[in-house]
Parts: C-alpha cells; sequence; structure tokens
C-alpha cells in the first residue's frame, strides 16, 4: 500500500450495534489523504453504516474515498445496488483501487471497476 493512501480495514457485521467503532474509525482516518475503506472482510453493512460511509464520503472532499470489497460478496451486492454506486468507487481489485486513489486523489466522478 502507497505511503500517500490511508488503508482503512473494517470486518465483520458492521450495523447500528457498531455504530461508535466505525465512527471513529472515520474520524481517525488521518486529514490530507485519499482513504481505500477495506472491506474485503465485512460480513454485511447495514444503512447506519452506508449513511456514514457517504457522510465520511463527503467529509473528506476534495480528496477521494474508494471502497475495496471481496467480489461476489454480500457487502458487493449492496454497495453495487443504484443510488450506492453512483456515490461511491467501488473496486473488486485491491492494485485497481489504490491506482485510482494515487492517479487521482481527487474525487472522480464516477471510475468505479471490478464489481
Amino acid at each position: 500500500m502507497a505511503d500517500s493512501i490511508v488503508h482503512l480495514p473494517l470486518a465483520g457485521a458492521l450495523a447500528v450495534d457498531r455504530y461508535p467503532e466505525f465512527r471513529t474509525a472515520f474520524e481517525g482516518a488521518p486529514v490530507g489523504l485519499p482513504v481505500l475503506v477495506d472491506l474485503r472482510e465485512a460480513t454485511g453493512v447495514d444503512p447506519t453504516f452506508l449513511a456514514e460511509l457517504l457522510l465520511f464520503k463527503r467529509r473528506r472532499r476534495p480528496l477521494a474515498v474508494a471502497v475495496l470489497v471481496a467480489p461476489g460478496s454480500e457487502v458487493a451486492r449492496v454497495l453495487n445496488l443504484p443510488g450506492i454506486k453512483d456515490k461511491v468507487a467501488v473496486y473488486a481489485s485491491e492494485p485497481h483501487a489504490v491506482a485510482a486513489l494515487e492517479r487521482e486523489p481527487r474525487e472522480r466522478a464516477s471510475d468505479e471497476t471490478g464489481t
């Protein structure tokens, strides 16, 4: 992982009962760098997590936020839903996600690949 990107791994069921945990992780991400939210070890996400993820992305502007998911996972299916996939860049390949964040750390309109 490049030193110019924050790697933020989150695992397990990301639901309302873990809100303080993922909110703290988002708030603790170093400022001034693009962030790769790694959800490959996540087993599920609920609307509370999705809302917090989108708020996190908005708060990080103009820096980019990308999400890494396990291909074919439940999390990948949820993040591919209309209305979500248009708001956050989701990748199934770490090299693609990192390359996109390194290539252009500022927000991209629509640079999703691999899901």
